[in-house]
């Protein structure tokens, strides 16, 4: 089976239950293993959210669980990137359901912008994700001369 990448830009609003439709083009990403089910998490950032398909996450936390459980910073990361986690599940019309803590880490109030970042999504309240853009603004190039030199971008290189 190909697996398919996260790509591209949503706009999403909460109803008043605190849901949101995952976009069909999302949706469509996730295999039969995911079981229509997303993990939310606190992004590295600091202001959003990364959310991974189940079966994603738990590729990760079987990487997590080979640190060593002596080393009080793995254990400071754990805490934080597991402890904050919550399950959602589909339901029928492809929405699911925030609780409000996830929704204050994320500082998401009614609009959220969801991001494709490959094998993750990240969330966030468009106005921050505004600012952190100007704040980072950088050139495409710049980055990639940063980025180990075994990555191809099609330039025939």
């Amino acid at each position: 089976m190909v697996s398919l990448d996260f790509v591209g830009r949503y706009f999403c609003s909460l109803d008043n239950k605190n849901r949101f439709n995952i976009p069909a083009g999302i949706r469509k990403v996730f295999t039969p293993e995911a079981q229509d089910t997303i993990v939310f998490t606190r992004g590295m950032e600091g202001q959003n959210l990364y959310a991974y398909p189940l079966d994603e996450w738990n590729r990760i936390t079987r990487g997590l669980r080979s640190l060593n459980p002596f080393d009080t910073s793995a254990n400071d990361f754990i805490r934080i990137f597991a402890g904050d986690a919550y399950n959602a599940r589909f339901d029928g019309q492809g929405r699911v359901m925030l609780p409000e803590y996830i929704l204050k880490i994320g500082q998401i109030k009614k609009d959220l912008l969801i991001i494709g970042a490959l094998n993750k999504l990240e969330i966030w309240n468009p106005e921050i994700y505004s600012e952190f853009e100007k704040q980072k603004e950088k050139n495409l190039n710049d980055l990639a001369q940063k980025l180990p030199p075994t990555l191809s971008f099609g330039d025939g290189k």
